[in-house]
């Protein structure tokens, strides 16, 4: 992704350490001391601290969206491998961010991040449901599941599944996270989990 101008990415990567540091929390203050910017900087460049949490979420997802593109397991045949092999970015993806966790949970309460979240979301279900017709129309899926439903019961299962792998301490394992959640996602439209299952050396990293 193309950086940020210098001075408003220099209020994003203070901010996001400091969340990190503070537990979800961004004091003007400490922004200042670790970004060696003004509060008139935040301003100029975000208008609010509200909107600078909307950066944050918004480029978090710009991330995680190119992670988890089709360009990412063009090397997968079959519906089954291809949604494995993004499963296993969308887990290594979150576990290699230490905002995620906090995204996922305390900060995606504040009301502007909250709404931005929302349309997010909505479209990321949008685009499962569509994935999921498409399994349906090559004939690697029941055609009887309503894909729409399926994939919001998918993706808000998969969301609250990798936060939850994210609050375990120790954390598992990349692969370990990554079955658990996959196989729940082909029970969910009826792949067989254990033929669809692909090699971690076969897998592209995000």
């Amino acid at each position: 992704m193309a950086r940020a101008p210098l001075g408003r990415q220099q209020l994003l990567d203070a901010a996001r350490a400091e969340l990190v540091a503070a537990n979800g929390v961004v004091d003007l203050n400490a922004l200042k001391r670790r970004s060696g910017l003004s509060t008139g900087a935040l301003y100029h460049h975000f208008g609010s601290k509200a909107v600078l949490l909307v950066a944050i979420y918004e480029e978090f997802h710009a991330g995680l969206v190119a992670a988890i593109a089709d360009d990412t397991i063009a090397d997968e045949h079959g519906w089954g491998p291809r949604e494995r092999a993004r499963t296993r970015n969308f887990v290594a993806y979150h576990f290699a961010d230490p905002l995620a966790e906090l995204l996922l949970g305390r900060i995606s309460t504040e009301p502007e991040v909250a709404e931005v979240e929302a349309a997010t979301l909505a479209r990321i279900i949008e685009s499962a449901g569509r994935n999921i017709r498409s399994g349906q129309e090559s004939g690697e899926l029941d055609p009887s599941i309503d894909p729409e439903l399926a994939g919001a019961c998918v993706m808000g299962a998969l969301r609250h599944g990798i936060a939850e792998q994210l609050r375990r301490h120790p954390r598992p394992a990349v692969e370990d996270a990554t079955e658990a959640l996959w196989r729940f996602i082909a029970a969910a439209v009826g792949v067989e989990a254990v033929a669809s299952a692909i090699s971690p050396a076969s897998t592209p990293a995000p």
